[in-house]
């Protein structure tokens, strides 16, 4: 596999490696939402000792989080029909700029409320990272249109390489001494160490300041695609002998790009796709398996919103060594990282469909138990953090590359957005069942919630791809061309 993508690499075009790296270095600033798990301690302390809200607790400050990315579900759909008039690149550039101020104002916000601070820490951020986050992936898109799922993976693995990095810079900067939390309320550890809490603020300003820097080294290497790029008049030249390379999905569905959504054809919504099959926010909102998947995005998702926001939380109640549950977090940051081009090859060979389900369920299983390392110990944690954030980077690369394979490159920026737009039911049940339960249940509760929604993700997957193998081979039997009305066979 290694040796399959590095040949693959060498025939890149020099101008779209640069744009990979590019996009790379901007998705690893972007990591904000992996590192509040190991930032929630520090900044949830500082609150209660050092501004207004003198009270608040981790079910409080998860809505900094959830406003995060409530924002960036809300404002992705928006922002996706402005990039429509604008280049990926400017689009890109604005966003990063926004979020890295999101950053720098922290310092001054989180001084006063957690209300101040999660405007800041989560809509300002939210709303950069909608504009950064699909701007930065379509760039690389155009130049290789054919490799989706190994450059998506690439490109968003630098969430997880950010997030290996600036935990440990978190913690570095506001912990050097490992301090451990010591006070306890209602089974809630917080830090009260005066070195800790000054330092707390100024670390936002340094990864605002870092963030800022990176950001706009990385734009100079979003380089706008030629009509003709190398790649595109190479393929040309394959297709002309029938010999070019097709993916999975190619293989077993030929004439893909000529028919039409699961529910009715282009022509009766009164759109149009193009010759490249891409289709339209509205044909895409009439497709059931769209919905399909908005339900199996928002499960899962809801599974990582647990384990991301309280792995921390919950780890520190039978390990209480600080810089041990940074580490790890990083190290399951690394196989985030290395997870997302790996997750990506995988599904360009075998598919996303199948891919998925297999990421889906290792996940699922994971998650539900991990509250067993509480009698595991450091070296149980370790590995199932490892598991869960490998599986993790697998779920959102192939989403992205599932996302542009269905529906095309063109308004992949709204199309994605739309199914992003689960976010926003996920993170309001969240916080609130955190906010609600917590209590009653327990961390192990909590966790046990997101697990159960990961596995009836799982069998959402299962049954589509059951659906679709008996599609298949009904087609098959019966040389029945039109079987594929009945399901869209795509996925």
């Amino acid at each position: 596999m290694v040796t399959n993508i590095l040949s693959r690499l060498r025939t890149w075009p020099v101008r779209g490696m640069l744009t990979v790296i590019g996009g790379f270095l901007i998705h690893s600033t972007l990591s904000t939402g992996y590192i509040f798990g190991n930032m929630t301690p520090y900044l949830t302390s500082y609150l209660r000792a050092r501004s207004g809200s003198s009270d608040a607790t981790y079910s409080e400050t998860v809505w900094i989080s959830t406003a995060n990315y409530l924002s960036l579900a809300l404002c992705m759909p928006i922002l996706g029909w402005i990039e429509q008039k604008l280049s990926p690149r400017i689009c890109t550039l604005i966003g990063g700029l926004i979020f890295s101020s999101g950053m720098v104002l922290t310092y001054f916000t989180m001084q006063h409320s957690l209300l101040l601070t999660a405007l800041t820490y989560g809509v300002t951020n939210g709303a950069g990272k909608s504009m950064a986050y699909p701007g930065a992936v379509k760039c690389a898109l155009k130049w290789f249109p054919k490799r989706s799922g190994l450059v998506t993976g690439i490109i968003i693995c630098g969430i997880g390489f950010g997030t290996f990095v600036f935990n440990q810079v978190v913690t570095a900067f506001i912990n050097p001494d490992n301090f451990s939390p010591d006070e306890t309320i209602k089974e809630d550890l917080y830090f009260t160490q005066t070195s800790l809490l000054d330092r707390v603020p100024y670390c936002f300003l340094l990864l605002g300041g870092v963030y800022t820097a990176i950001q706009i080294l990385a734009v100079l290497f979003l380089i706008a695609t030629p009509p003709d790029t190398p790649t595109q008049v190479k393929e040309r030249e394959y297709n002309t002998e029938d010999n070019v390379e097709k993916s999975p999905e190619q293989e077993k569905m030929p004439g893909e790009k000529m028919k039409g959504l699961d529910t009715q054809s282009s022509t009766d919504s009164g759109d149009t796709d193009d010759d490249n099959g891409n289709y339209t926010p509205r044909q895409v909102l009439r497709s059931k398996l769209f919905y399909m998947l908005w339900v199996i995005y928002g499960c899962v998702v809801l599974g990582i919103f647990f384990v991301t926001n309280f792995y921390k939380t919950f780890s520190q109640t039978f390990i209480k060594d600080d810089h041990f549950l940074a580490l790890a977090g990083s190290v399951g940051s690394a196989f985030n990282a290395l997870g997302r081009p790996f997750w990506g090859a995988v599904g360009d060979k075998i598919g996303y469909r199948e891919s998925l389900t297999i990421v889906i369920g290792v996940f699922g299983t994971a998650g539900a138990t991990f509250t067993l390392c509480e009698y595991g110990g450091k070296v149980m944690v370790m590995i199932w953090l490892c598991l869960i954030y490998g599986t993790i980077s697998g779920f959102y690369a192939l989403m992205i590359s599932l996302t542009v394979s269905l529906y095309g490159q063109k308004y992949y920026s709204v199309n994605y957005g739309l199914l992003y737009s689960c976010m926003i039911v996920v993170q309001l049940t969240g916080t609130l069942l955190t906010s609600q339960l917590k209590s009653a249940i327990g961390w192990q509760g909590i966790l046990y919630i997101g697990a159960g929604g990961i596995l009836f993700s799982f069998c959402l997957c299962c049954g589509m791809l059951v659906q679709y193998r008996l599609a298949k081979r009904k087609e098959k039997k019966f040389e029945n061309k039109h079987v594929e009305k009945s399901i869209d066979t795509r996925l």
